[in-house]
C-alpha cells in the first residue's frame, strides 16, 4: 500500500497545488493530511475547502489548534513569557485568519482528531495527546 502524507500548509496555495500535481501522478493508494493547514498563508480558506472536498482523514496540528481554540495558543504562549513581542503578532495573524475561515470551518477544525489510526499507520502532528507539545530534551526528562 502507498500512503502519502501532506502535511504543512500553512495556506500556501501555490505548493498545495504542486503537491495535488505530484498526487495527480504518483497515485497513492491512501492519503492522509498532517495537520497545519491553513495559518499565515495567502489562501486559508481555500486549502481548508479543497482538503475537505477531497474527504482526506487527517489529524489537527498545533496551528490548527491555535486557530479552532484561540486559549490554547493563550496557555502555550504563557509559558514563554520572553517572547511575548512574537506571540502578538501571531495572534493578530491568526485572528485575520479566523475572521477569514469563518465559525463553519472553525468548527470543522475543531472536530479534527489528535490521532489518526489507519493501518498499518497512526499519524499524530507533534505528540498523541496534544499538537502544542513541547519535546523535552534530554535534560528535562525525569
Amino acid at each position: 500500500m502507498r500512503i502519502a502524507i501532506v502535511s504543512d500548509i500553512h495556506g500556501n496555495q501555490t505548493a498545495f497545488e504542486a503537491v495535488l500535481a505530484d498526487l495527480r501522478q504518483t497515485s497513492p493508494d491512501l492519503v492522509l493530511h498532517g495537520g497545519d493547514l491553513a495559518d499565515t498563508g495567502s489562501s486559508p480558506v481555500e486549502i481548508v475547502d479543497r482538503i475537505r472536498s477531497l474527504g482526506w482523514q487527517g489529524v489537527a496540528g498545533n496551528t490548527d489548534q491555535m486557530l479552532a481554540t484561540p486559549e490554547t495558543f493563550d496557555e502555550f504562549a504563557n509559558q514563554t513569557p520572553q517572547l511575548q513581542s512574537l506571540w502578538a503578532v501571531l495572534r493578530e495573524m491568526a485572528a485575520a485568519t479566523r475572521e477569514a475561515l469563518g465559525e463553519q470551518r472553525l468548527a470543522w477544525l475543531r472536530r479534527l482528531p489528535l490521532a489518526q489510526l489507519c493501518a498499518p499507520i497512526a499519524l499524530v502532528h507533534a505528540s498523541p495527546e496534544n499538537p502544542l507539545a513541547r519535546t523535552r530534551t534530554g535534560s528535562q526528562r525525569r
